[in-house]
Protein backbone atom coordinates (compact mmCIF):
# COMPACT_ATOMS: atom_id res chain seq x y z
CA UNK A 1 0.00 0.00 0.00
CA UNK A 2 2.96 2.46 0.94
CA UNK A 3 4.69 2.06 -2.09
CA UNK A 4 1.73 2.15 -4.11
CA UNK A 5 0.65 5.51 -2.27
CA UNK A 6 4.28 6.90 -3.22
CA UNK A 7 4.28 5.29 -6.89
CA UNK A 8 0.76 7.06 -7.27
CA UNK A 9 2.52 10.72 -5.82
CA UNK A 10 5.51 10.74 -7.37
CA UNK A 11 2.91 10.64 -10.90
CA UNK A 12 1.79 13.78 -9.95
CA UNK A 13 4.85 15.37 -11.17
CA UNK A 14 4.57 14.44 -14.60
CA UNK A 15 0.85 15.11 -15.00
CA UNK A 16 0.67 18.50 -13.81
CA UNK A 17 3.31 19.17 -15.82
CA UNK A 18 1.87 18.54 -18.66
CA UNK A 19 -1.83 20.32 -17.45
CA UNK A 20 0.42 23.61 -16.37
CA UNK A 21 2.34 23.92 -20.30
CA UNK A 22 -0.66 22.89 -21.96
CA UNK A 23 -2.82 25.69 -19.77
CA UNK A 24 0.37 28.51 -19.95
CA UNK A 25 0.74 28.00 -23.75
CA UNK A 26 -3.21 27.14 -24.77
CA UNK A 27 -3.71 30.43 -22.95
CA UNK A 28 -0.46 32.29 -24.27
CA UNK A 29 -0.29 31.82 -27.49
CA UNK A 30 -3.81 33.69 -28.07
CA UNK A 31 -3.53 36.17 -30.22
CA UNK A 32 -4.45 38.88 -28.32
CA UNK A 33 -2.35 41.27 -26.12
CA UNK A 34 -3.37 41.71 -22.83
CA UNK A 35 -2.06 45.12 -22.07
CA UNK A 36 -4.52 46.24 -25.31
CA UNK A 37 -7.17 44.51 -23.50
CA UNK A 38 -6.78 46.19 -19.91
CA UNK A 39 -5.09 49.60 -21.42
CA UNK A 40 -7.42 50.31 -24.18
CA UNK A 41 -6.66 50.99 -27.65
CA UNK A 42 -6.00 54.07 -27.29
CA UNK A 43 -3.18 53.61 -25.36
CA UNK A 44 0.66 55.04 -25.68
CA UNK A 45 3.31 52.33 -26.51
CA UNK A 46 4.81 53.53 -23.99
CA UNK A 47 1.89 52.74 -21.11
CA UNK A 48 1.99 49.38 -23.47
CA UNK A 49 5.72 49.24 -23.05
CA UNK A 50 5.52 49.57 -18.80
CA UNK A 51 2.33 47.19 -18.55
CA UNK A 52 4.29 44.43 -20.33
CA UNK A 53 7.38 44.93 -18.17
CA UNK A 54 5.78 44.92 -14.81
CA UNK A 55 3.62 41.54 -15.57
CA UNK A 56 6.90 39.85 -17.28
CA UNK A 57 5.23 39.78 -20.59
CA UNK A 58 8.34 41.16 -22.30
CA UNK A 59 10.55 38.02 -21.76
CA UNK A 60 10.48 35.30 -23.70
CA UNK A 61 7.29 33.00 -23.96
CA UNK A 62 9.49 29.55 -22.42
CA UNK A 63 11.67 31.85 -20.21
CA UNK A 64 8.17 32.91 -18.80
CA UNK A 65 6.91 29.89 -18.41
CA UNK A 66 9.65 28.36 -16.38
CA UNK A 67 9.13 31.43 -14.36
CA UNK A 68 5.26 30.94 -13.74
CA UNK A 69 5.94 27.49 -12.91
CA UNK A 70 8.27 28.38 -10.27
CA UNK A 71 5.83 30.49 -8.52
CA UNK A 72 3.11 28.06 -9.28
CA UNK A 73 5.35 25.79 -7.12
CA UNK A 74 6.11 28.23 -4.45
CA UNK A 75 2.26 28.94 -3.92
CA UNK A 76 2.62 32.55 -5.47
CA UNK A 77 1.10 32.49 -9.01
CA UNK A 78 2.02 36.10 -9.70
CA UNK A 79 -0.12 39.32 -9.33
CA UNK A 80 -3.42 39.76 -11.80
CA UNK A 81 -3.60 42.31 -14.75
CA UNK A 82 -6.21 43.96 -12.87
CA UNK A 83 -4.85 46.57 -10.63
CA UNK A 84 -1.87 44.41 -9.93
CA UNK A 85 -3.09 42.77 -6.88
CA UNK A 86 -1.59 39.24 -5.60
CA UNK A 87 -3.51 36.71 -7.04
CA UNK A 88 -1.84 34.41 -3.56
CA UNK A 89 -3.44 37.21 -1.86
CA UNK A 90 -7.12 36.88 -3.28
CA UNK A 91 -6.31 32.80 -2.77
CA UNK A 92 -5.96 33.46 0.48
CA UNK A 93 -9.04 35.10 1.22
CA UNK A 94 -11.14 33.17 -1.09
CA UNK A 95 -10.48 29.78 -0.30
CA UNK A 96 -12.13 29.75 3.25
CA UNK A 97 -15.53 30.55 0.84
CA UNK A 98 -14.76 27.73 -1.47
CA UNK A 99 -14.12 25.02 1.03
CA UNK A 100 -16.93 25.43 3.17
CA UNK A 101 -19.35 25.19 -0.58
CA UNK A 102 -17.01 22.21 -1.40
CA UNK A 103 -17.03 20.51 2.06
CA UNK A 104 -20.61 20.68 2.68
CA UNK A 105 -21.66 20.35 -0.96
CA UNK A 106 -19.77 16.91 -0.54
CA UNK A 107 -21.36 16.09 2.62
CA UNK A 108 -24.69 16.63 1.32
CA UNK A 109 -23.60 14.64 -1.90
CA UNK A 110 -22.20 11.14 -0.48
CA UNK A 111 -24.96 11.57 2.75
CA UNK A 112 -28.18 11.64 0.58
CA UNK A 113 -26.77 9.73 -2.21
CA UNK A 114 -25.41 6.63 -0.48
CA UNK A 115 -28.40 6.63 2.63
CA UNK A 116 -31.13 7.00 0.07
CA UNK A 117 -29.89 4.50 -2.77
CA UNK A 118 -29.24 1.95 -0.26
CA UNK A 119 -33.40 2.74 1.29
CA UNK A 120 -34.20 2.23 -2.67
CA UNK A 121 -32.38 -0.96 -2.79
CA UNK A 122 -33.42 -2.69 0.22
CA UNK A 123 -37.27 -1.85 -0.49
CA UNK A 124 -36.89 -2.41 -3.92
CA UNK A 125 -40.44 -1.59 -6.48
CA UNK A 126 -41.93 0.07 -3.20
CA UNK A 127 -42.94 3.72 -2.58
CA UNK A 128 -39.71 4.18 -0.74
CA UNK A 129 -37.97 3.21 -3.92
CA UNK A 130 -40.27 5.00 -6.41
CA UNK A 131 -39.71 8.29 -4.55
CA UNK A 132 -36.24 8.02 -4.34
CA UNK A 133 -35.77 7.09 -8.19
CA UNK A 134 -38.53 9.71 -9.45
CA UNK A 135 -35.78 12.27 -7.10
CA UNK A 136 -33.06 11.03 -8.70
CA UNK A 137 -34.60 11.75 -12.39
CA UNK A 138 -35.73 15.02 -11.65
CA UNK A 139 -32.16 15.94 -9.85
CA UNK A 140 -29.98 15.20 -13.19
CA UNK A 141 -32.68 16.84 -15.20
CA UNK A 142 -33.50 19.75 -13.74
CA UNK A 143 -29.92 22.57 -13.97
CA UNK A 144 -28.73 23.55 -10.80
CA UNK A 145 -28.41 27.59 -11.44
CA UNK A 146 -32.18 26.92 -12.26
CA UNK A 147 -33.23 25.47 -8.49
CA UNK A 148 -30.78 28.07 -6.92
CA UNK A 149 -32.73 31.21 -8.23
CA UNK A 150 -35.91 29.95 -7.72
CA UNK A 151 -34.21 29.20 -3.90
CA UNK A 152 -33.56 32.94 -3.70
CA UNK A 153 -36.73 34.14 -5.54
CA UNK A 154 -39.74 31.72 -4.42
CA UNK A 155 -38.91 32.64 -0.34
CA UNK A 156 -38.59 36.03 -1.23
CA UNK A 157 -42.17 36.51 -2.78
CA UNK A 158 -44.15 33.85 0.05
CA UNK A 159 -42.53 35.10 3.17
CA UNK A 160 -40.21 38.00 2.35
CA UNK A 161 -37.36 35.83 3.00
CA UNK A 162 -33.59 36.30 1.87
CA UNK A 163 -30.67 34.59 2.71
CA UNK A 164 -28.36 36.94 4.40
CA UNK A 165 -25.73 38.61 1.49
CA UNK A 166 -21.98 40.15 2.43
CA UNK A 167 -19.69 36.89 3.68
CA UNK A 168 -18.91 36.58 6.75
CA UNK A 169 -16.07 34.36 8.14
CA UNK A 170 -16.93 31.36 9.90
CA UNK A 171 -14.72 31.94 12.91
CA UNK A 172 -16.38 35.53 13.33
CA UNK A 173 -20.12 34.58 12.85
CA UNK A 174 -20.77 30.65 12.72
CA UNK A 175 -24.46 30.87 12.52
CA UNK A 176 -24.47 33.92 10.00
CA UNK A 177 -21.74 31.78 7.75
CA UNK A 178 -23.65 28.57 7.90
CA UNK A 179 -27.35 30.33 7.12
CA UNK A 180 -24.97 31.84 3.74
CA UNK A 181 -23.55 28.76 2.79
CA UNK A 182 -25.72 25.02 3.52
CA UNK A 183 -28.92 26.55 1.98
CA UNK A 184 -27.38 26.87 -1.41
CA UNK A 185 -24.54 23.72 -1.00
CA UNK A 186 -27.66 21.37 -0.27
CA UNK A 187 -29.35 22.70 -3.55
CA UNK A 188 -26.28 22.31 -5.41
CA UNK A 189 -25.70 18.69 -4.18
CA UNK A 190 -29.17 17.39 -5.76
CA UNK A 191 -28.04 16.87 -8.84
CA UNK A 192 -24.61 14.65 -8.15
CA UNK A 193 -26.71 13.29 -4.79
CA UNK A 194 -29.52 12.19 -7.33
CA UNK A 195 -26.37 10.15 -9.60
CA UNK A 196 -25.35 8.67 -6.76
CA UNK A 197 -28.13 7.54 -5.47
CA UNK A 198 -28.75 5.76 -9.00
CA UNK A 199 -25.69 4.36 -9.17
CA UNK A 200 -25.61 2.97 -5.64
CA UNK A 201 -29.18 1.46 -6.20
CA UNK A 202 -28.24 -0.66 -9.02
CA UNK A 203 -24.96 -1.31 -7.58
CA UNK A 204 -26.38 -2.46 -4.34
CA UNK A 205 -28.98 -5.17 -6.32
CA UNK A 206 -26.84 -6.54 -8.23
CA UNK A 207 -24.37 -7.79 -5.01
CA UNK A 208 -27.56 -8.64 -3.36
CA UNK A 209 -28.31 -11.04 -5.91
CA UNK A 210 -24.99 -13.04 -5.62
CA UNK A 211 -24.88 -16.51 -4.24
CA UNK A 212 -22.88 -15.66 -1.09
CA UNK A 213 -25.02 -12.95 0.10
CA UNK A 214 -28.21 -16.21 0.04
CA UNK A 215 -25.56 -18.12 2.13
CA UNK A 216 -25.11 -14.53 4.68
CA UNK A 217 -29.11 -15.41 4.86
CA UNK A 218 -29.38 -18.40 4.83
CA UNK A 219 -27.35 -18.82 7.87
CA UNK A 220 -29.67 -16.66 10.08
CA UNK A 221 -27.90 -13.58 9.96
CA UNK A 222 -29.37 -10.30 10.52
CA UNK A 223 -30.42 -8.48 7.10
CA UNK A 224 -28.76 -5.58 8.74
CA UNK A 225 -25.22 -7.34 9.07
CA UNK A 226 -26.24 -8.76 5.48
CA UNK A 227 -26.65 -5.27 3.96
CA UNK A 228 -23.89 -3.34 5.69
CA UNK A 229 -21.08 -5.93 6.70
CA UNK A 230 -21.10 -7.73 3.34
CA UNK A 231 -23.27 -6.22 0.44
CA UNK A 232 -22.22 -2.54 1.38
CA UNK A 233 -17.99 -3.89 0.80
CA UNK A 234 -18.70 -4.68 -3.05
CA UNK A 235 -21.29 -2.60 -3.70
CA UNK A 236 -19.13 0.86 -3.16
CA UNK A 237 -16.35 -0.12 -5.37
CA UNK A 238 -17.96 1.78 -8.60
CA UNK A 239 -19.88 4.50 -6.44
CA UNK A 240 -15.98 5.43 -4.68
CA UNK A 241 -15.02 5.92 -8.59
CA UNK A 242 -18.09 8.26 -9.37
CA UNK A 243 -17.73 10.12 -5.84
CA UNK A 244 -13.94 10.51 -6.40
CA UNK A 245 -15.42 12.56 -9.78
CA UNK A 246 -17.90 14.05 -8.66
CA UNK A 247 -16.39 15.71 -5.76
CA UNK A 248 -13.19 17.16 -7.99
CA UNK A 249 -15.79 18.99 -9.93
CA UNK A 250 -17.03 20.91 -7.06
CA UNK A 251 -15.05 23.47 -8.41
CA UNK A 252 -17.34 23.93 -11.47
CA UNK A 253 -20.68 24.06 -9.16
CA UNK A 254 -18.69 26.60 -6.51
CA UNK A 255 -18.93 28.74 -9.69
CA UNK A 256 -22.32 28.79 -10.43
CA UNK A 257 -23.46 28.74 -6.80
CA UNK A 258 -20.92 31.75 -5.74
CA UNK A 259 -22.12 34.06 -8.74
CA UNK A 260 -26.35 33.29 -8.15
CA UNK A 261 -25.59 33.89 -3.95
CA UNK A 262 -22.66 36.63 -4.32
CA UNK A 263 -20.59 34.70 -2.17
CA UNK A 264 -16.90 35.83 -3.46
CA UNK A 265 -14.90 32.74 -3.47
CA UNK A 266 -12.79 31.02 -5.78
CA UNK A 267 -15.48 30.29 -8.52
CA UNK A 268 -16.65 33.91 -8.95
CA UNK A 269 -13.19 34.91 -8.82
CA UNK A 270 -11.94 32.67 -11.37
CA UNK A 271 -15.46 33.71 -13.45
CA UNK A 272 -14.70 37.05 -13.78
CA UNK A 273 -10.98 36.61 -14.23
CA UNK A 274 -12.00 35.05 -17.26
CA UNK A 275 -14.48 37.40 -18.45
CA UNK A 276 -11.88 40.01 -18.25
CA UNK A 277 -9.24 37.86 -20.42
CA UNK A 278 -7.15 37.85 -16.67
CA UNK A 279 -4.82 35.16 -18.04
CA UNK A 280 -2.60 34.94 -15.11
CA UNK A 281 -5.67 34.04 -12.78
CA UNK A 282 -6.92 31.58 -15.32
CA UNK A 283 -3.66 29.84 -15.44
CA UNK A 284 -3.16 29.97 -11.61
CA UNK A 285 -6.96 28.20 -10.52
CA UNK A 286 -6.70 25.62 -13.62
CA UNK A 287 -3.44 24.80 -12.58
CA UNK A 288 -4.77 24.32 -8.68
CA UNK A 289 -8.24 22.85 -9.87
CA UNK A 290 -6.05 19.87 -11.70
CA UNK A 291 -4.06 19.17 -8.37
CA UNK A 292 -7.43 19.21 -6.58
CA UNK A 293 -9.00 16.35 -9.21
CA UNK A 294 -5.71 14.69 -8.81
CA UNK A 295 -5.92 14.50 -5.18
CA UNK A 296 -9.57 13.28 -5.11
CA UNK A 297 -8.54 10.33 -7.88
CA UNK A 298 -5.56 9.58 -5.70
CA UNK A 299 -7.83 9.65 -2.28
CA UNK A 300 -10.39 6.79 -3.93
CA UNK A 301 -7.94 4.59 -5.11
CA UNK A 302 -6.53 4.47 -1.62
CA UNK A 303 -9.80 4.01 0.00
CA UNK A 304 -10.22 1.11 -2.43
CA UNK A 305 -8.25 -1.27 -0.26
CA UNK A 306 -10.07 0.00 2.77
CA UNK A 307 -13.34 -0.59 1.57
CA UNK A 308 -12.99 -4.21 0.20
CA UNK A 309 -9.63 -5.74 2.10
CA UNK A 310 -9.56 -8.00 -0.94
CA UNK A 311 -7.95 -5.88 -2.86
CA UNK A 312 -4.28 -5.52 -2.66
CA UNK A 313 -1.98 -3.26 -4.29
CA UNK A 314 1.80 -4.35 -5.50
Amino acid sequence: MLRYAIRRIVFFVPVLFITSLITFFAINLVPVDPAVIFLGQEALPEQIEAFNKIHGLDTPIVQRYFEWLGGIMQGDPGTSFLGGVSIQDEFKARFPVSFMIMFFAAVFTITFGVLFGVLAAVFQDTSTDYVVRTFSVFGQSVPDFYVLTLMLIIPAILWNYAPPFGWVPFWEDPWRALRQVIPPTLILSVGSSALLMRLVRSSLLEVLRQDYIRTARAKGLAERVVIIRHAMRNALIPVLTVAGGLIGGLLGGAIILERVTSLPGLGQYTLTAIQQQDHNVVMAVTTYAVFLVVTANLVVDLLYGVVDPRIRYS
